[in-house]
């Protein structure tokens, strides 16, 4: 046990020391994050006086929080949030800035606490990656403690995804709906939930909802697995992008597909940096 964890450590260790992360990957990383906030937002401006209301009334004895809203009248707030969007948008556009990062991650948090009714696992990640994105910058020279803290930011990043992906995929073969398939017999019919439109009647039957259902649990096993070794890298976020999209349009879960998929350009970083670290 002693030895196993010593090797870990020492992977880890190499790791944040050697990697150098090609800047086009952690750029694309943090557009997709910052554009998929930048969605969010423009969406909730159409709701905005609705949001604002709730979110004061609502607070209660979270004071702390109250001074995000505390702004003379609803007009007042409706200018901090078009000026916010801008921010986000220079963040997803122009080259990143620490002090850029943390504004964007404040303006991600209170975009958090104006719909905390309605927020659900996507909104949770996406707070998790602005957050991230204060420590992962390009342009950072090897060996110094920049690029090791960028490192470091990528490494947990990367674990905690894999982990969400086997942990939700451990939950699911505990439940017996979705071993026998017999959730998407009820998720399909939900009308308010699943888009009836997108979705074939030839699918409405058991062997389909029973491969489906497995499919789905064994790719969220596999990935966490697999995705570190190079010939399974482009097939495995191929089938990713192809599986949260399907996700997004059958299950009208646009956002939070959209938010998973911003976290694929820091592995297909990596496949490409494996094949570098085994030439040198």
């Amino acid at each position: 046990m002693s030895f196993k964890l010593n090797t870990i450590l020492s992977y880890v260790e190499y790791k944040i020391e050697n990697m150098q992360p090609r800047d086009k990957n952690l750029m694309w990383f943090r557009r997709s994050v910052y554009f998929v906030l930048l969605i969010k937002m423009a969406f909730t401006y159409l709701e905005l006086p609705t949001f604002y209301q709730y979110a004061l009334d609502d607070l209660g004895s979270l004071k702390i929080f109250k001074l995000m809203f505390a702004l003379p009248s609803l007009f007042v707030y409706t200018i901090y949030w078009a000026i916010a969007t801008i921010v986000v948008f220079f963040g997803a556009a122009y080259k990143s800035n620490r002090y850029l990062s943390f504004l964007i991650f404040l303006i991600n948090i209170n975009y958090i606490i104006l719909v905390r009714t309605t927020i659900d696992g996507g909104d949770k990640l996406l707070g998790f990656l602005t957050f991230m994105l204060i420590f992962v910058h390009e342009g950072a020279t090897k060996y110094s403690i920049r690029q090791m803290i960028n490192n470091a930011a990528l490494l947990i990043l990367q674990v905690h995804f894999c982990l969400l992906y086997f942990i939700n995929a451990c939950v699911k073969i505990r439940r017996d709906y979705w071993r026998d398939g017999s959730l998407f017999n009820n998720v399909w019919h939900m009308s308010y939930f699943a888009n009836q439109n997108l979705i074939p009647q030839w699918f409405h039957n058991s062997t389909l909802y029973f491969i489906t259902a497995w499919s789905v649990v064994l790719f969220e096993l596999l990935f966490p697995f697999l995705i570190w070794y190079v010939p399974f890298k482009k097939p495995l976020l191929l089938v990713g992008i192809l599986f949260h999209i399907t996700i997004g349009l059958l299950l009208s879960m646009p956002e939070f597909s959209l938010t998973m998929i911003a976290v694929y350009p820091l592995f297909y970083y990596f496949k490409e940096r494996e094949l570098r670290i085994k030439t040198e």
